[in-house]
């Protein structure tokens, strides 16, 4: 048989920019994928970025779910699988009144109205378009923070739970009907050539293939520089390469392929005394939630959860759990004795609802401005409220326990939305990042220059935090001598002063701000690449600690 993951890896009030750029990693292998971010992303070139990523990367070539191709028809030579789900609700029959609907199947109650009672289905008025729970009382667990009686972002605007449901309905639907016709064209060949089935018909990496260097030689050759996403990114990025070059990342933000294995704190290198920024925060509870009653499926409806599971097969003899090597399923498990020395030398700082981690040993580093690149102790995890990662966290059904924080106000929304980044100062030293693989010499990131702002805890006599939260009014500015150095392998490449950084900082899309570290094509003499040691350091003499800066991804080809 063959098994279904469906993953949900959008972030609310974001596009897909800050994953597109490292796609490889961060959305992983995937055969059908969906882009849906067209509030937030107005450019083509976003989407062309996108789709190229999806296409170039991987072992995979999925199915793209969108008619918003631009020129790849042209670019693989028509070669690329692209398609959409007819929007609309016309299939769904109408709501005509409180007694009729309750006649109709319940997932197409409230959905498309009639005009006589069209304040029924509106987006406003509809008292039925969001059914969201926070908590469903239980005797083993006890919520630390209040549950909200309703789950936050229910506005006018968004869908509501009954559309989602009808559009994952046709999303699943296309799906079904693609592997029925499937099968079909196999049952045909075995009728027509004989058992058992000819390899041609199901080994299909041949016709990936295809698609990638027929699109690789198009926009490397004649295509060149002549697509919506190189027209956007030359000045965008200061590099086009992203739109032609199968980009890598990692990142701090949720959700995330493989969960923390593609973190950027999973490749952070020790410093000398051992310390490494990691998610510290306990879950509050393990295991699966307590569904609300109202979400219970009445007998005499269609229950597409129970008819998708229903089998009359022996379950499979395979390791279903998402573990380390040792078949532990948590990633930081409190109860993991390999995990206690860690735990008893660190603590946790937190100031409404702001997470911290204490290092090692107070030690301070007093050759903070030499120029020997040495992973600094300054650095470490800043979590937002709600954003502590306490699972794993991929945005698919296994990762329920991703956010069960002890802030958390709607656990049962198992939500996987979280904006963790790697923070330091003037006085945080070296942070050094072990980069697997780097063949085209390109290494680029996305940063939050604004925090922090003279409260990191960590380099001031190793204090709890003042307000970590992020400002939503003016930045406050760094002092006029900061500089920012990069190096690689232990040698300094560049150092930007603030006019430098200044020039580049500008946001290319809605809370997206992308810095080109490296671009050197012939920085990377091996052809097959090989792994390299990136660092990066903020100084600044006259006000070290207004000289803070924050890392959420890491780009790298």
């Amino acid at each position: 048989g063959m098994r279904l993951i469906s993953r949900n890896l959008a972030m609310g009030g974001l596009g897909t920019l800050h994953f597109s750029m490292g796609q490889a990693e961060l959305y992983g292998e995937k055969d059908f994928l969906m882009w849906d971010s067209a509030m937030t992303e107005k450019s083509p070139g976003d989407i062309d970025l996108f789709n190229k990523q999806a296409l170039m990367n991987g072992e995979r070539v999925p199915i793209i779910f969108t008619m918003n191709a631009n020129n790849l028809q042209t670019e693989t030579n028509g070669s690329f699988w692209h398609g959409d789900i007819i929007s609309g609700k016309d299939f769904i029959v109408l709501t005509e009144g409180i007694g009729q609907v309750t006649t109709l199947p319940l997932a197409a109650q409230y959905q498309r109205c009639s005009l006589s009672v069209e304040e029924l289905c509106s987006d406003k008025n509809n008292p039925h378009k969001y059914d969201a729970h926070c908590w469903v009382p239980r005797s083993d667990v006890e919520p630390k923070t209040t549950p909200s009686q309703g789950f936050s972002s229910q506005a006018s605007w968004h869908p509501g739970n009954r559309a989602h449901q009808s559009e994952s309905r046709k999303a699943a639907l296309t799906i079904l009907t693609g592997l029925k016709n499937a099968l079909q064209i196999w049952e045909n060949a075995i009728d027509e050539t004989g058992f058992p089935l000819a390899e041609s018909y199901w080994h299909i990496g041949d016709m990936y293939k295809s698609v990638q260097d027929t699109l690789t030689a198009y926009i490397n050759g004649p295509g060149k520089g002549t697509s919506e996403c190189e027209k956007r990114f030359e000045t965008a990025t200061q590099s086009s390469r992203v739109c032609r070059t199968v980009m890598h990342g990692m990142s701090e933000f949720t959700p995330i392929n493989l969960g923390p294995a593609n973190s950027l704190h999973a490749h952070i290198k020790p410093a000398p005394n051992g310390w490494v920024p990691v998610p510290t925060a306990v879950k509050e509870y393990s295991g699966i939630d307590i569904l609300p009653v109202s979400w219970k499926i009445p007998p005499t409806e269609v229950d597409v959860h129970a008819i998708a599971i229903a089998t009359t097969y022996k379950r499979p003899q395979i390791d279903q759990m998402f573990g380390n090597e040792d078949g532990d399923d948590s990633y930081y498990d409190d109860d993991n004795d390999d995990d206690k020395g860690d735990a008893e030398n660190s603590r946790s700082l937190r100031n409404n609802g702001i997470q911290h981690h204490q290092p090692l040993e107070k030690v301070v580093d007093r050759n903070i401005l030499s120029d020997e690149v040495v992973p600094g102790i300054g650095w470490g995890i800043f979590s937002e409220a709600l954003s502590e990662v306490t699972g794993y966290c991929d945005g698919s059904a296994m990762s329920l326990d991703c956010h069960r924080e002890k802030n958390n106000n709607c656990l049962l929304s198992g939500h996987n939305d979280g904006r963790n980044t790697i923070s330091g100062d003037g006085l945080s030293g070296w942070l050094v990042v072990q980069i697997p693989k780097l063949k085209e010499g390109m290494i680029f990131a996305r940063m939050e220059w604004w925090h922090p702002r003279d409260d990191w805890y960590l380099t001031e006599g190793w204090t709890e935090v003042n307000n970590g939260s992020r400002s939503l009014g003016t930045p406050i500015p760094w002092p006029d001598d900061v500089f920012i150095d990069l190096a690689v392998n232990g040698e300094i490449v560049s150092t930007w002063d603030k006019a430098q950084f200044d020039s580049i900082n500008v946001a290319i899309s809605y809370n997206e701000a992308f810095y080109k570290f490296l671009d050197d094509e012939d920085f990377i003499q091996n052809e097959e690449g090989e792994p390299v040691e990136f660092g990066l350091r903020i100084r600044s003499e006259s006000d070290p600690r207004k000289a803070g800066l924050s890392l959420s991804h890491l780009y790298y080809a």
